[in-house]
Protein backbone atom coordinates (compact mmCIF):
# COMPACT_ATOMS: atom_id res chain seq x y z
CA UNK A 1 0.00 0.00 0.00
CA UNK A 2 1.67 3.42 -0.96
CA UNK A 3 1.75 5.59 1.51
CA UNK A 4 -0.55 8.74 2.13
CA UNK A 5 1.04 12.66 2.82
CA UNK A 6 -2.23 14.16 4.81
CA UNK A 7 -0.23 17.42 4.39
CA UNK A 8 -0.26 17.47 0.48
CA UNK A 9 -3.77 15.91 0.58
CA UNK A 10 -5.34 18.81 2.51
CA UNK A 11 -3.89 21.29 0.57
CA UNK A 12 -7.22 21.36 -0.85
CA UNK A 13 -9.28 20.71 2.35
CA UNK A 14 -12.30 22.97 1.39
CA UNK A 15 -12.79 21.40 -2.21
CA UNK A 16 -12.29 17.75 -0.70
CA UNK A 17 -14.55 18.05 2.06
CA UNK A 18 -17.18 19.86 0.58
CA UNK A 19 -18.82 16.19 -0.83
CA UNK A 20 -18.46 14.91 2.83
CA UNK A 21 -20.91 18.02 3.66
CA UNK A 22 -23.12 17.28 0.86
CA UNK A 23 -23.75 13.80 1.77
CA UNK A 24 -24.21 14.48 5.39
CA UNK A 25 -26.16 17.04 5.33
CA UNK A 26 -28.88 14.87 2.79
CA UNK A 27 -29.12 12.18 5.81
CA UNK A 28 -32.39 12.07 7.11
CA UNK A 29 -31.57 10.81 10.62
CA UNK A 30 -32.33 13.00 13.89
CA UNK A 31 -29.94 11.61 16.74
CA UNK A 32 -27.65 8.60 15.22
CA UNK A 33 -26.14 7.18 18.34
CA UNK A 34 -23.15 4.77 16.85
CA UNK A 35 -21.59 6.51 13.49
CA UNK A 36 -18.29 5.33 11.57
CA UNK A 37 -16.70 6.93 9.21
CA UNK A 38 -14.79 4.19 6.62
CA UNK A 39 -12.12 5.66 4.94
CA UNK A 40 -12.04 8.85 7.38
CA UNK A 41 -8.64 10.04 5.68
CA UNK A 42 -6.75 12.96 7.91
CA UNK A 43 -10.33 13.35 9.97
CA UNK A 44 -11.90 16.36 7.59
CA UNK A 45 -15.38 14.05 6.95
CA UNK A 46 -15.38 13.01 10.86
CA UNK A 47 -14.89 16.45 11.97
CA UNK A 48 -18.21 17.13 9.36
CA UNK A 49 -19.91 14.05 11.01
CA UNK A 50 -19.26 15.86 14.32
CA UNK A 51 -20.29 19.03 13.42
CA UNK A 52 -23.76 17.39 11.70
CA UNK A 53 -24.40 15.54 14.61
CA UNK A 54 -22.14 16.24 18.35
CA UNK A 55 -23.98 13.61 20.86
CA UNK A 56 -23.05 10.92 18.56
CA UNK A 57 -19.77 8.68 18.94
CA UNK A 58 -18.15 8.95 16.28
CA UNK A 59 -15.27 6.35 15.15
CA UNK A 60 -13.21 6.67 12.15
CA UNK A 61 -11.03 3.97 9.90
CA UNK A 62 -8.51 4.10 7.75
CA UNK A 63 -5.86 2.18 6.32
CA UNK A 64 -3.24 5.04 6.19
CA UNK A 65 -1.40 4.89 9.55
CA UNK A 66 0.12 8.48 8.08
CA UNK A 67 -3.82 9.79 8.07
CA UNK A 68 -4.72 7.93 11.62
CA UNK A 69 -1.95 10.08 12.77
CA UNK A 70 -3.23 13.13 11.73
CA UNK A 71 -6.60 12.31 12.63
CA UNK A 72 -5.33 11.69 16.29
CA UNK A 73 -3.68 14.86 16.56
CA UNK A 74 -6.33 17.04 15.32
CA UNK A 75 -9.02 15.40 17.29
CA UNK A 76 -7.05 13.12 20.35
CA UNK A 77 -10.58 12.67 22.09
CA UNK A 78 -12.35 10.29 19.27
CA UNK A 79 -12.32 6.97 18.31
CA UNK A 80 -9.73 5.92 15.90
CA UNK A 81 -8.96 2.77 14.27
CA UNK A 82 -6.32 2.11 11.45
CA UNK A 83 -7.64 -0.77 9.83
CA UNK A 84 -8.34 -1.94 5.76
CA UNK A 85 -11.71 -1.30 4.67
CA UNK A 86 -11.72 -3.64 2.45
CA UNK A 87 -11.60 -6.13 5.14
CA UNK A 88 -13.88 -4.78 7.35
CA UNK A 89 -16.78 -6.83 9.70
CA UNK A 90 -18.50 -4.82 11.83
CA UNK A 91 -18.62 -5.95 15.67
CA UNK A 92 -21.35 -3.59 16.30
CA UNK A 93 -24.24 -2.23 14.37
CA UNK A 94 -24.33 1.50 13.42
CA UNK A 95 -26.89 4.17 13.13
CA UNK A 96 -24.89 5.84 10.47
CA UNK A 97 -22.19 3.90 8.19
CA UNK A 98 -21.06 6.61 6.61
CA UNK A 99 -17.73 6.45 3.32
CA UNK A 100 -16.68 9.34 1.62
CA UNK A 101 -14.49 9.13 -1.50
CA UNK A 102 -13.01 5.96 -0.32
CA UNK A 103 -14.78 2.80 -2.68
CA UNK A 104 -12.85 3.55 -5.54
CA UNK A 105 -9.86 2.42 -3.57
CA UNK A 106 -10.94 -1.27 -3.27
CA UNK A 107 -12.34 -4.20 -5.20
CA UNK A 108 -15.23 -6.17 -5.48
CA UNK A 109 -18.01 -3.60 -4.63
CA UNK A 110 -20.31 -6.49 -4.46
CA UNK A 111 -19.24 -7.77 -1.27
CA UNK A 112 -18.08 -4.52 0.15
CA UNK A 113 -21.25 -2.88 -0.06
CA UNK A 114 -23.52 -5.67 1.36
CA UNK A 115 -20.62 -6.27 4.10
CA UNK A 116 -20.44 -2.14 5.34
CA UNK A 117 -24.97 -2.72 4.57
CA UNK A 118 -25.11 -5.61 7.25
CA UNK A 119 -23.19 -3.20 10.02
CA UNK A 120 -26.45 -0.74 9.44
CA UNK A 121 -28.63 -1.05 12.67
CA UNK A 122 -32.15 -0.91 12.09
CA UNK A 123 -33.63 2.41 11.35
CA UNK A 124 -30.35 3.51 10.04
CA UNK A 125 -28.72 4.59 7.01
CA UNK A 126 -25.32 3.73 4.49
CA UNK A 127 -24.19 7.27 3.24
CA UNK A 128 -21.46 6.53 0.09
CA UNK A 129 -19.78 9.29 -1.75
CA UNK A 130 -17.38 7.85 -4.75
CA UNK A 131 -15.65 9.99 -7.19
CA UNK A 132 -16.98 9.23 -10.77
CA UNK A 133 -14.29 11.01 -12.53
CA UNK A 134 -12.94 8.63 -14.43
CA UNK A 135 -14.01 10.09 -18.16
CA UNK A 136 -12.51 13.39 -17.35
CA UNK A 137 -9.31 14.42 -19.66
CA UNK A 138 -6.59 14.53 -16.31
CA UNK A 139 -8.11 10.84 -15.54
CA UNK A 140 -7.80 9.87 -19.10
CA UNK A 141 -4.17 11.30 -19.01
CA UNK A 142 -3.04 9.69 -16.55
CA UNK A 143 -4.24 6.14 -17.59
CA UNK A 144 -2.78 6.67 -21.18
CA UNK A 145 0.27 7.37 -20.24
CA UNK A 146 0.56 4.64 -17.41
CA UNK A 147 -0.06 2.00 -20.69
CA UNK A 148 3.02 3.16 -22.63
CA UNK A 149 6.51 3.18 -23.03
CA UNK A 150 8.33 3.39 -20.74
CA UNK A 151 5.72 3.27 -17.38
CA UNK A 152 4.14 0.75 -19.02
CA UNK A 153 5.79 -2.29 -16.86
CA UNK A 154 6.41 -0.23 -14.03
CA UNK A 155 2.68 1.04 -13.05
CA UNK A 156 0.88 -2.32 -14.67
CA UNK A 157 -0.38 -3.11 -11.09
CA UNK A 158 -1.13 0.80 -10.25
CA UNK A 159 -3.33 0.72 -13.09
CA UNK A 160 -5.86 -1.95 -11.51
CA UNK A 161 -6.01 -0.11 -8.79
CA UNK A 162 -9.34 2.03 -8.84
CA UNK A 163 -12.71 0.26 -9.15
CA UNK A 164 -16.14 2.02 -10.93
CA UNK A 165 -19.40 1.20 -10.97
CA UNK A 166 -22.28 2.97 -12.34
CA UNK A 167 -25.28 4.32 -10.27
CA UNK A 168 -27.42 1.34 -11.30
CA UNK A 169 -24.75 -1.37 -9.93
CA UNK A 170 -25.32 0.16 -6.31
CA UNK A 171 -29.28 0.57 -6.69
CA UNK A 172 -29.48 -2.89 -8.06
CA UNK A 173 -27.50 -3.97 -4.31
CA UNK A 174 -28.98 -1.59 -1.84
CA UNK A 175 -32.56 -0.74 -3.30
CA UNK A 176 -34.09 -3.66 -3.08
CA UNK A 177 -33.24 -4.42 0.87
CA UNK A 178 -33.40 -0.65 1.48
CA UNK A 179 -36.93 1.18 3.20
CA UNK A 180 -35.81 4.22 1.16
CA UNK A 181 -32.78 4.84 -0.97
CA UNK A 182 -31.60 8.01 -2.85
CA UNK A 183 -28.78 8.27 -5.65
CA UNK A 184 -27.74 11.46 -7.06
CA UNK A 185 -24.56 12.86 -8.63
CA UNK A 186 -22.78 15.99 -8.74
CA UNK A 187 -20.19 17.89 -10.73
CA UNK A 188 -18.41 20.42 -8.57
CA UNK A 189 -16.46 23.14 -10.40
CA UNK A 190 -13.03 23.67 -8.68
CA UNK A 191 -11.47 26.82 -9.31
CA UNK A 192 -7.82 26.43 -9.51
CA UNK A 193 -5.02 28.92 -9.77
CA UNK A 194 -3.02 26.85 -12.61
CA UNK A 195 -2.48 23.42 -13.96
CA UNK A 196 0.66 22.90 -11.84
CA UNK A 197 -2.21 23.28 -8.91
CA UNK A 198 -4.16 20.79 -11.22
CA UNK A 199 -1.40 17.98 -10.41
CA UNK A 200 -0.97 18.92 -7.02
CA UNK A 201 -4.56 18.11 -6.47
CA UNK A 202 -3.91 15.04 -8.41
CA UNK A 203 -0.48 14.27 -6.55
CA UNK A 204 -1.95 14.27 -2.83
CA UNK A 205 -4.67 11.12 -4.53
CA UNK A 206 -5.57 9.30 -7.88
CA UNK A 207 -1.38 9.76 -8.89
CA UNK A 208 -0.04 9.02 -5.88
CA UNK A 209 0.40 5.11 -6.56
CA UNK A 210 1.58 5.55 -9.88
CA UNK A 211 3.95 8.15 -8.37
CA UNK A 212 4.90 5.79 -6.11
CA UNK A 213 5.55 2.61 -7.83
CA UNK A 214 8.41 4.43 -10.09
CA UNK A 215 11.99 4.24 -8.63
CA UNK A 216 13.26 7.99 -8.23
CA UNK A 217 12.33 11.50 -8.77
CA UNK A 218 13.32 11.58 -12.30
CA UNK A 219 11.00 8.78 -13.19
CA UNK A 220 8.39 10.88 -11.09
CA UNK A 221 9.09 14.07 -12.84
CA UNK A 222 8.99 12.49 -16.14
CA UNK A 223 5.66 11.16 -15.53
CA UNK A 224 4.05 14.30 -14.16
CA UNK A 225 4.97 16.32 -16.96
CA UNK A 226 4.12 13.56 -19.69
CA UNK A 227 0.45 13.26 -17.76
CA UNK A 228 -0.31 17.46 -17.72
CA UNK A 229 1.37 17.47 -21.50
CA UNK A 230 -1.43 15.30 -22.30
CA UNK A 231 -4.01 16.58 -20.36
CA UNK A 232 -3.58 20.30 -20.46
CA UNK A 233 -5.76 20.92 -23.40
CA UNK A 234 -8.67 19.43 -21.32
CA UNK A 235 -8.25 22.50 -18.82
CA UNK A 236 -8.49 26.20 -20.90
CA UNK A 237 -7.22 28.83 -19.17
CA UNK A 238 -10.16 31.45 -17.86
CA UNK A 239 -9.65 34.74 -18.99
CA UNK A 240 -8.00 35.79 -15.45
CA UNK A 241 -5.11 32.75 -16.02
CA UNK A 242 -7.29 30.82 -13.66
CA UNK A 243 -8.68 27.23 -14.48
CA UNK A 244 -11.86 25.47 -14.13
CA UNK A 245 -11.03 21.50 -12.91
CA UNK A 246 -14.23 19.84 -13.05
CA UNK A 247 -15.14 16.85 -10.87
CA UNK A 248 -18.21 14.57 -10.94
CA UNK A 249 -19.07 12.44 -7.45
CA UNK A 250 -21.72 10.03 -7.16
CA UNK A 251 -23.62 9.72 -4.05
CA UNK A 252 -26.43 7.30 -2.37
CA UNK A 253 -28.41 6.73 0.77
CA UNK A 254 -29.70 3.61 1.75
CA UNK A 255 -32.13 2.91 5.16
CA UNK A 256 -32.46 -0.10 6.75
Amino acid sequence: MAQWDPNLYLQFADERTQPAIDLAARVALDQPHRIIDIGCGPGNSAAVLRRRWPSAQVTGLDSSAEMIERARRDAPDQHWICEDAAGFIAEQAYDLVYSNATLQWIPNHRDLVLRLWDAVASGGALAVQVPANQRSPLHLALMAVAESEPFRKQLERARGIFTYHSAGFYYDLLAPPSRRYETWSTEYLHVMQSHDDLMTWYRGTGMRPFLQALENDAERQEFESAVLSKARGGYPLQIDGKLLFPFRRLFFVAYR
